[in-house]
């Protein structure tokens, strides 16, 4: 199945809307999810999809995922930046990193913004990648475990320097052997 770019195709058949009210609780699906990236439908919302290849739409943005995430396993964004920083010199488009659980995700731009503050960047556990080919020039193909392939909006080389960066954050917090935040 292919997730092409925004802002068609959403919301995709047989993939569950959910609501504020009756939306999975981030401590449920935290050790699960696998991606999770901004889309439009019906406003801003986030496609997940899960371990299994179970999809479905959030009714928040990926950037409050990407903190329900992090708060879900005791990380500071901050705390984590300033490692990525640290470690990587980079402070944007820092991955995020949950040494405890030893993954990764890698940062990846999905969609051109319409709004001010919609969010175009998606996040990609990198154990769960399987594969990144070129689509053209500007679009890359990253494939997914259970054969999901999502359409991301930057050159193959970009995509791959994205999750070379999440894995060298990943094994530098691991060796240093105390898990962030420093407190």
């Amino acid at each position: 199945m292919f997730i092409l770019p925004e802002p068609a195709h959403h919301p995709i058949a047989d993939v569950p809307l959910y609501t504020q009210a009756d939306a999975p609780r981030m401590g449920e699906i935290a050790r699960q999810v696998i991606a999770f990236v901004p889309v439009y439908c019906q406003g801003n919302r986030t496609l997940v999809l899960l371990s299994g290849g179970h999809m479905f739409y959030l009714p928040y943005r990926a950037q409050w995922v990407r903190e329900a995430l992090l708060r879900h396993f005791a990380i500071s964004q901050r705390d984590l930046r300033r490692a990525c920083e640290e470690d990587l010199n980079r402070s944007l488009f820092a991955p995020v990193v949950i040494p405890t659980e030893g993954v990764a995700y890698a940062q990846v731009r999905v969609r051109r913004p319409i709004g001010r503050n919609d969010g175009a960047q998606g996040f990609f556990r990198i154990d769960a990648i399987r594969g990144v080919r070129a689509a053209n020039a500007e679009e890359t193909a990253v494939q997914m475990a259970d054969g999901i392939e999502f359409i991301v909006r930057m050159p193959r080389p970009k995509v791959v320097e994205r999750i070379l960066a999440a894995r060298s954050a990943l094994i530098l917090q691991q060796a240093r052997g105390v898990a962030y935040p420093r407190f």
